[in-house]
């Protein structure tokens, strides 16, 4: 049987690069950018984008990669719409792209990433880490679930015990498994940053997405992720990483959004915000179709700057 997806240039890489902090090239001089999206994100109180920028976000997120990019959401607490953030990204990347793109989720708490995408749980990084890269992209397709919007998804665990035995050493087998067949992976991280697996997950990253409430102490906290990413190596990645604040509604948030940007300037790539969205406020199965036009626009806004970030750097 045939790939229904095009040959992808990569395809004859043996092992994943980037999973060394060296290999990506976090502690070396940051390369010039191929294309940067940064700087124009959808503040409280902006206009909605145009026809014609959602158009050419869409199209951008269609572009070729030179090799796997991966995109990671993270976030130094729970409950700031981490994963929500992530099903959005890897959604709305899907529908844009020719070629497979991945939901991986690497959250040892056993979250809600199966109820966000309607999938059924299948295959974990722990069959994955033991079974190996299958060779075949269709052999590898038969072991993962696939959501409505089009993106495949590897769940860290069957169950709360499986999901907590997530190690550094498993996430990096599951990773050597799978890395090759997909063109854009999103990696769902658990929150905090200083365990083995998160730096691990970390450091095999393109770009970041920090996802954090718009709140005082939600701002404290995506301040100090940057500013644990600069002091612990990875000061490239804290430049190609995007600030994304959740859940900002209509009738202005509890911070100055648009002061807030201004404070994170020079600190991270880029800044911007999801509204608040009834639909996704429900916690169930999430559908682009069913959102808010203007989150809708926020979450492709939100896409093509990590897809432009991950770009960024070799």
């Amino acid at each position: 049987m045939s790939s229904p997806y095009p040959p992808m240039p990569y395809s004859g890489q043996h092992g994943a690069p980037h999973l060394d902090p060296a290999v990506a090239g976090l502690d070396a001089v940051r390369p010039a950018p191929r294309r940067r999206l940064f700087g124009r994100g959808l503040a409280e109180g902006e206009p909605v984008p145009s026809a014609a920028d959602l158009a050419s976000w869409t199209a951008f997120l269609g572009s070729p990669v030179p090799s796997p990019r991966r995109i990671g959401v993270i976030a130094l607490k729970g409950g700031v719409g981490k994963t929500t953030l992530s099903v959005l990204l890897a959604s709305t990347v899907a529908r844009s792209r020719p070629d497979p793109v991945l939901l991986f989720d690497t959250d040892t708490t056993f979250g809600s990433l199966a109820l966000r995408t309607g999938v059924p749980l299948q295959a974990s990084a722990h069959e994955l880490a033991g079974a190996g890269d299958p060779g075949r992209f269709e052999v590898l397709a038969g072991a993962l679930a696939r959501s409505a919007d089009g993106a495949w998804v590897l769940p860290s665990g069957r169950d709360p015990e499986q999901s907590a035995a997530l190690t550094e050493e498993v996430y990096v087998q599951a990773m050597n498994a799978v890395f090759r067949h997909f063109a854009v992976m999103v990696t769902d991280c658990g929150a905090g940053l200083a365990t083995p697996l998160m730096r691990r997950v970390v450091s095999g990253c393109h770009s970041l997405v920090l996802a954090t409430s718009p709140s005082v102490d939600g701002m404290l906290a995506a301040h100090n992720v940057l500013r644990w990413l600069r002091t612990s190596g990875f000061e490239a990645l804290a430049d190609r990483s995007i600030v994304a604040v959740t859940n900002v509604p209509a009738d202005g948030a509890a911070v100055d959004v648009g002061q807030a940007r201004g404070r994170f300037a020079g600190l991270a790539g880029d800044f911007l915000t999801v509204p608040a969205d009834r639909h996704l406020a429900a916690g169930s199965q999430l559908r682009l179709e069913l959102l808010d036009h203007r989150t809708r626009a926020a979450a492709v806004r939100l896409a093509a700057s990590a897809f432009g970030a991950s770009l960024a750097t070799s």
